[in-house]
């Protein structure tokens, strides 16, 4: 019976995940919903979107400012000591070795920081080539970045894949393969990889979830922005969020906005709608799913002079945390793009013959608020220039 349940969860993310690339939906509602944009249902959260109970965890333990290689700006790697490789060649060192990094967005912040986090731990061996593939919100394009990637032999695989359904077929097939395959922070729907590297959605989710309820004071209506429909992040932050209000204040209603792709340019758009609309005349705060989608929602704000709704999110740029230091972003929980770093670490030793872990979830840090805003902002990843989404 356990074994029937598993097959029918995990088809059902499937089913949310092929929903990607067809179509964007809005929907409504609280909890056990199985739309694409409202979330997922209780089913659907199983051990292939959250971390397995077994998975080692470690803490923050944030290194020195450094120089970000691709934007100039500054930034702290939070784990730069977990799984330490020494500086110098790996493996042979009269051999060149070749890891692919796959990635599920460019001309987005986010996914910036990841390639820069990953290519300061790269810089530190000379024998590493490192061959990048940035796909434009395409899981079908990344499905054939990794298929191009395969031919060429790597020593390993890194990967952050765009959504469930496209991704996990050809995940699975890489491993079985024999390819050393790391992946990081969204999830597919297999346990076929070497290791996997995840951010606490949870605790992140319940961060939210306890601050709003505690700045509504238990009662009102809460409008939710999410982001790329069947991604881990979108199906993970909405099931989480609404679980924990539910049970943290059950008087507070959820209503959904139409979702986003990550982008400024979308929340901005977004927002100007939803806020034209009956259901956003009420709400007296804002859930959103990204900072980036934020700072579009914020802008729209400013445009209608409807400043006054606290916006709540996720992730922790430069942008952002200075958004929280002016009073324009109420709050928001980290969830770091720095780890690019720790995979390639991982990638390294699994090259070695080392020993990895098979799931590792990195503890976030505090609520960036007010209080501790421009201590952070000097660390943050991205910079603070204008960004315009996609």
């Amino acid at each position: 019976m356990k074994a029937r349940r598993r097959i029918r969860s995990v088809a059902a993310v499937l089913a949310v995940g092929s929903l990607v690339v067809l179509t964007a939906a809005c929907g409504g509602g609280v909890t056990r919903r199985s739309d694409a944009a409202g979330g997922a249902s209780v089913e659907q959260i199983d051990k292939y979107l959250l971390a397995p109970a077994s998975a080692s965890r470690i803490d923050p333990a944030p290194g020195p400012i450094e120089t970000d290689p691709i934007t100039g700006a500054t930034l702290s790697l939070p784990y730069k000591g977990a799984y330490a490789v020494p500086d110098g060649p790996i493996g042979d060192p009269s051999k060149t070795y070749t890891v692919c990094f796959s990635q599920a967005l460019i001309r987005h912040p986010f996914p910036v920081a990841l390639r820069s986090s990953l290519m300061l731990e790269a810089a530190r061996h000379p024998n590493l080539k490192v061959l990048t593939y940035n796909t434009d919100n395409d899981p079908l394009k990344q499905v054939q970045d990794l298929e191009t990637c395969a031919a060429q032999k790597p020593d390993a695989i890194l990967v952050w894949p765009h959504s469930i359904a496209p991704l996990t077929p050809e995940i699975k097939k890489l491993t079985q393969q024999g390819f050393k395959v790391v992946g990081m922070e969204r999830t597919v729907a297999t346990s076929d990889y070497t290791s996997w590297i995840y951010l606490d959605d949870e605790a992140e989710t319940k961060a939210m979830a306890d601050a709003i309820a505690e700045k509504l004071g238990g009662s009102g209506v809460v409008a939710e922005t999410s982001g790329a429909v069947g991604s881990s992040p979108q199906i993970v932050r909405s099931y989480g969020f609404k679980k924990e209000l539910t049970a943290k204040a059950p008087g507070i209603k959820v209503v959904t906005t139409t979702p986003t792709d990550y982008s400024e340019a979308q929340g901005f758009q977004v927002a100007l709608q939803f806020l034209g609309s009956p259901q956003g005349k009420d709400i007296k705060a804002w859930y959103v799913h990204s900072g980036t989608i934020a700072l579009g929602i914020q802008k729209a704000m400013a445009q209608l002079k409807r400043t006054d709704i606290p916006i709540y999110t996720i992730d922790g740029s430069k942008q952002e945390v200075q958004a929280v230091q002016g009073g324009k972003i109420t709050a928001i929980t980290p969830h770091s793009p720095l780890i690019g770093d720790v995979a390639l670490r991982l990638a390294i030793m699994a090259i070695e013959g080392k020993q990895v872990p098979k799931d590792l979830i990195l503890n976030q840090d505090e609520l960036i608020t007010q209080s501790n805003a421009a201590e952070i902002l000097p660390k943050a990843w991205g910079t603070l220039g204008t960004n315009t989404g996609f």
